[in-house]
């Protein structure tokens, strides 16, 4: 054999070597990259819409790996991605399975508080429900301590059905500090009638207070129109604020969000319009830019992160990075643009 062609299958050899070495060498770590997007026109159906309005509304998603030898060296020396360790992504003793588990459940509540925002937004009616409200816990020195106990559930105050906190809160404005009233209390499946005394609110002037920790049991909303909102596999709350601008988008296509271009966005929503910061910005910048967008919303939390890489990448000219804090800020932003 020729010595030449020695020297290139020993080349050639020892290249396959360092691949194998590189992609079956785990680190324990986990890299976000760059993702894809997704137009929303084809994702998000909106009962009795029958024409996509014009331009395009993107979501963008990161690609996060665990990390071998190889995608370890990808995220620690290019400049578009970014390693983690798992601790760090996941939370301390969650495993890759319960990750995936609570980010496809992230996902799916994700769906309807873009559905409750984008609906209160416009005006149209979505009305919140409940199984009753949660006791979380309560306050020392106050009529509830002793009295109701973490998980109980309150169904009705002085006779008054309770599916929500809200309700609860509402009530206790028409209650004089000092006068006790009577719960109807579901503990441990059995339902208990217990008087509990009131005290002057320390957080709401002029209401009375129990003194607990509420939340709503089981929390749900009813909406007056069918949305259908179908992401696949992509898990995680983060498309929360495009979802409620796609709705929007196509129920008052008179506003003209995209004015037939692209924008894209990332953020959480909840049920009351506020937008929350989210992970991989960095990356989302280099996706949404390679994917056309023009103009690109994200949390306030995050557009320090967002801008910063959009100047080292020089697209600022080419892209507008907008901070935004809530969807109604979002939807000023678009109708002006």
């Amino acid at each position: 054999m020729a010595k030449g062609l020695k020297w290139l299958l020993g080349i050639v050899l020892g290249v396959v070597v360092l691949a194998a070495v590189l992609w079956f060498t785990p680190t324990g770590d986990y890299v976000i990259l760059p993702g894809v997007t997704e137009n929303l026109n084809r994702i998000v159906q909106v009962q009795g819409v029958k024409k996509a309005p014009s331009g395009r509304m993107l979501m963008v998603a990161v690609d996060i790996q665990q990390a071998n030898l190889l995608y370890y060296l990808v995220g620690r020396f290019t400049p578009y991605g970014e390693v983690l360790p798992a601790s760090e992504l996941m939370g301390s003793g969650v495993s890759e399975t319960q990750y995936e588990r609570m980010n496809q459940q992230l996902m799916s509540e994700s769906h309807l508080m873009a559905k409750v925002a984008a609906l209160r937004a416009i005006g149209l009616p979505a009305r919140e429900t409940g199984k009753g409200v949660l006791v979380y816990g309560t306050e020392n020195g106050t009529p509830a301590a002793g009295k109701l106990r973490l998980n109980d559930v309150i169904i009705a105050v002085d006779g008054h059905p309770m599916q929500i906190d809200q309700q609860l809160l509402n009530f206790m404005g028409s209650v004089k500090p000092g006068t006790p009233v009577d719960m109807t209390v579901r503990r441990k499946g059995r339902i208990l009638h217990i008087r509990v005394g009131t005290v002057r609110s320390t957080t709401i002037k002029g209401h009375a207070m129990v003194g607990a920790l509420i939340g709503t049991d089981s929390p749900g909303f009813i909406v007056p129109l069918k949305i259908h909102i179908s992401t696949g596999s992509i898990s995680g709350p983060s498309a929360g604020m495009m979802f409620s601008l796609s709705i929007v988008d196509q129920l008052r296509p008179q506003w003209h969000l995209t004015h037939g271009s692209t924008v894209a966005g990332t953020g959480t929503i909840d049920a009351y319009g506020d937008v929350g910061a989210i992970g991989g910005v960095k990356e989302k910048v280099v996706t949404v830019y390679d994917a056309g967008a023009k103009i690109f919303l994200v949390p306030r939390g995050d557009y320090t992160d967002a801008i910063t890489e959009a100047r080292a990448l020089g697209i600022t000219k080419k892209m507008r990075i907008i901070p935004v804090g809530t969807l109604n800020q979002a939807l000023t932003v678009l109708r002006k643009s």
